[in-house]
């Protein structure tokens, strides 16, 4: 179940006697393709770590009698399009096998050249490359959090931007709009899509669904 304001997150629990190690947000998204619910998963490193505080050190504590917390987690379903796939399309209306599909537990960042090139944030999480990017963000609100750069704003402007978000003061700012949904529909000129750290090229089209408690996590 999705957190609610003031409610609790979480169940009081004890370690399970076997317990998998997922690695990054990547791991988390891959886990959850899988099809694998039965393995009881924790997660040490990543943007849902940090945005949860999971301690990797507790994690790797062996004590049979540690009390963990169980929670649930939203992912974010990604549909997109590339310039090749549109290309190869020759109907007014794209065909569902133009569309490809992944997961994603993190962010999603939309570049077209480097990372001050950003132009648009889709996070699950809040945190990109580290810095909480937006501090409303909860893995398990139901929504995602998404970040939209204005075209018009200055590379300094960017500069600037970035290097106050590792203090949390980017926020508010005239030229980066903050909102929040259930879905998020984003098409443009071809850029790279960077999920949960892997590079997409040439997408054109996305769209992205919160999967609500998706999965549960241990930590």
């Amino acid at each position: 179940m999705t957190i609610s304001k003031h409610g609790l997150y979480g169940t009081p629990v004890s370690r399970p006697s076997s317990l998998h190690v997922l690695r990054s947000d990547l791991g988390i998204a891959q886990h959850y393709v899988s099809g694998d619910t039965a393995t009881t998963c924790t997660v040490t490193k990543g943007s849902i770590a940090q945005s949860l505080g999971i301690s990797s050190g507790r994690i790797q504590d062996p004590d049979p009698n540690q009390q963990m917390t169980l929670v649930d987690i939203d992912l974010l379903q990604i549909d997109y399009r590339t310039t090749a796939s549109s290309n190869a399309d020759s109907s007014a209306k794209a065909s569902s096998s133009t569309i490809s599909r992944i997961v994603v537990a993190g962010t999603i960042a939309i570049q077209h050249r480097t990372l001050l090139s950003t132009c648009l944030l889709l996070s699950n999480s809040g945190i990109f490359r580290s810095r909480d990017v937006l501090p409303r963000a909860h893995p398990n609100d139901g929504f995602v959090d998404v970040l939209e750069v204005d075209p018009k704003i200055t590379m300094r402007q960017r500069a600037i931007a970035w290097s106050r978000s590792a203090t949390g003061s980017h926020l508010p700012h005239p030229s980066l709009r903050v909102s929040r949904s259930i879905d998020f529909q984003w098409s443009g000129s071809p850029a790279h899509m960077i999920a949960d750290g892997v590079t997409y090229r040439g997408v054109v089209w996305l769209q992205c669904t919160v999967l609500a408690d998706a999965m549960k996590l241990y930590f």
